[in-house]
């Protein structure tokens, strides 16, 4: 039983990562935009154990045919190093202890320039630009992402998990993905 009373399904957790997503690309600070990302990170990494959970697979050998198929995908393995390097300090391989490299190139931050849109009441259009801390993550395969094709990535993968395994998810507001409700 989870101890978070509204994180009691791979479905609720899936809109916490949406939320997740939502205040990692939308911070204000290079902090807050760190500490929201790193978030998202553990949350997706904990999509494992709530999907291992919701099929019923306790042991090990129950276990590997999905880790497998789950540590082929650079996303996923992203977000399991970035979760486990900050949770830990230190990737460690779990037989020898000694430590050991993430497979996840780089995380960077840096100034971008983004387009904030307006839209006024008579439904007239504004746009300003703005300098925003962007971050981009290079995966194992040379590949870089920025922040937003990052997280809607892993968002994708696991709703679309999800649904193969028969796992409906509803839509979300935008109120609560907003943090307005």
């Amino acid at each position: 039983m989870a101890l978070a009373p509204r994180l009691d399904s791979p479905a609720a957790l899936l809109c916490k990562l949406e939320r997740e997503a939502y205040r990692a690309f939308h911070a204000k600070t290079p902090l807050q935009k760190s500490d929201h990302f790193y978030n998202f990170c553990v949350t997706a990494s904990s999509m494992r154990d709530y999907c291992h959970e919701y099929s019923r697979h306790m042991t090990k050998p129950q276990r590997k045919p999905q880790e497998q198929v789950w540590w082929k995908n650079p996303l996923l393995v992203a977000t399991f190093d970035i979760a486990n390097s900050a949770k830990h300090f230190e990737l460690r391989d779990l037989i020898t202890g000694k430590a050991r490299s993430p497979s996840t190139r780089t995380v960077r931050t840096q100034k971008s320039s983004f387009v904030d849109i307006y839209v006024n009441a008579a439904g007239e259009h504004k746009a300003v630009q703005v300098q925003r801390s962007e971050t981009w993550v290079t995966l194992s395969d040379g590949s870089r992402h920025e922040l937003y094709a990052f997280t809607n990535g892993v968002v994708s993968y696991w709703r679309t998990y999800l649904a193969s395994i028969g796992v409906r998810v509803r839509k979300q507001p935008f109120a609560s993905l907003s943090g307005a409700a």
